[in-house]
């Protein structure tokens, strides 16, 4: 299922960079990078259960990008992406009397996201830096099991910057990092005053666009 969905996103991103009729304002492109988890060791599910954590999975997003220049130097950016947050979680219950105590699991863990950013471009030569800020919807395509509730939607916000690298006229490749913090919750029934876990990572990746 989630080959196809990668798969999926990959023609649908090769169709979008071949599309011809759009005002010279727009970049279409696609984006990949590697992220690195730092969320909470401890993934409450409510007030007593949820997963240990280790996050020592290797883990990436997938995706492609719009961009829309609203004047100079800034632009506006929207884009649908795979990201897949696999981690190794042993179960935990606070109330329980385990008579085997739970051995640590492979847990999938992916969304699709769709973020909403705004760019700003620090230098108009053909290398330029850049900063940006986004708000960005995760809707979960996995359910970690056991008695876990996941909410369809999480809402986050992501912040970064990068460089810039125009290849020619039309083409610029950007090499970037960014964080990434969600704000609302994960599963309904997280506990408030644990605090509820939210998702935190660091990511790396590279950019192609085209200007059509």
């Amino acid at each position: 299922m989630r080959f196809l969905i990668t798969f999926s996103l990959f023609l649908f991103c090769i169709s979008v960079l071949q599309a011809q009729e759009a005002p010279s304002r727009f970049r279409l492109g696609l984006s990949a990078s590697l992220e690195g988890n730092v969320s909470s060791k401890r993934m409450a599910f409510s007030e007593y259960t949820g997963f240990s954590v280790n996050y020592d999975k290797t883990n990436y997003r997938l995706g492609t990008i719009m961009e829309y220049e609203l004047k100079n130097n800034l632009s506006l950016n929207a884009a649908i992406q795979y990201s897949n947050k696999d981690f190794t979680g042993t179960y935990f219950c606070d109330v329980c009397d385990f008579v085997v105590p739970p051995s640590p699991e492979d847990v999938d863990f992916a969304f699709i996201e769709v973020p909403l950013t705004v760019k700003y471009y620090f230098l108009p030569n053909t290398v330029r830096l850049f900063g940006e800020a986004r708000i960005n919807n995760l809707f979960a395509l996995d359910d970690v099991g056991y008695e876990a509730r996941m909410n369809p939607l999480t809402i986050g916000f992501k912040i970064g910057g990068g460089i810039e690298l125009g290849l020619n006229e039309k083409i610029a490749l950007q090499l970037l990092f960014d964080y990434n913090n969600s704000l609302t919750k994960l599963f309904k029934d997280s506990y408030f005053e644990d605090p509820y876990f939210m998702l935190r990572s660091f990511n790396f990746g590279i950019v192609l666009l085209k200007k059509i």
